[in-house]
């Protein structure tokens, strides 16, 4: 039988000596694997493809009984391992914390116990952009609930 932690350690023994990086497993009802899997650039879609060969190749004639599903996280999908926090450091995020505030702003600092950021302020005035604090609000991450990169328009 296939589980969660086979088909991460799988994963991971193919992504060694890479800049790719897992971020979750998911076994799913009717038989479905989902893997996330990022990188500090860009994961496009013909390394993903290698790597669910290769995948599916390892786990031989027991893998063509699940349904198996390799892509990169969302961006409005909460952050899930510390590789990537350090991803998104100088990027905009928003994080909301466990008593249901939620900040937006530039993310300065991480480290597997606070979360450093530059908290965003709007602009009072239409059409000016928003303002970033000069200092930086430590968060640990004990009060995080989640955190995400934030999609913006110009």
């Amino acid at each position: 039988m296939i589980t969660v932690e086979n088909v991460k350690q799988l994963v991971e023994r193919h992504l060694e000596g890479t800049t790719h990086f897992l971020v979750a497993v998911e076994l799913r009802p009717g038989n479905k694997l989902v893997v996330e899997v990022d990188n500090d650039r860009a994961i496009n879609l013909s390394e993903l493809a290698t790597l669910n060969r290769a995948v599916r190749e390892d786990m031989g004639p027991e893998g063509d009984d699940y349904e198996m599903q390799f892509s990169s996280p969302g961006m409005g999908r909460p952050f899930k391992v510390q590789r990537q926090y350090q991803k998104h450091i100088g990027r905009l995020v928003d994080v909301l914390l466990a008593d249901g505030r939620s900040l937006n702003g530039r993310l300065a600092s991480y480290d597997n116990i606070t979360l450093g950021l530059r908290i965003q302020h709007p602009s009072k005035v239409k059409g000016r952009l928003p303002k970033l604090d000069e200092e930086i609000t430590v968060i640990p991450l004990a009060e995080i609930k989640s955190t995400q990169s934030t999609i913006t328009f110009n």
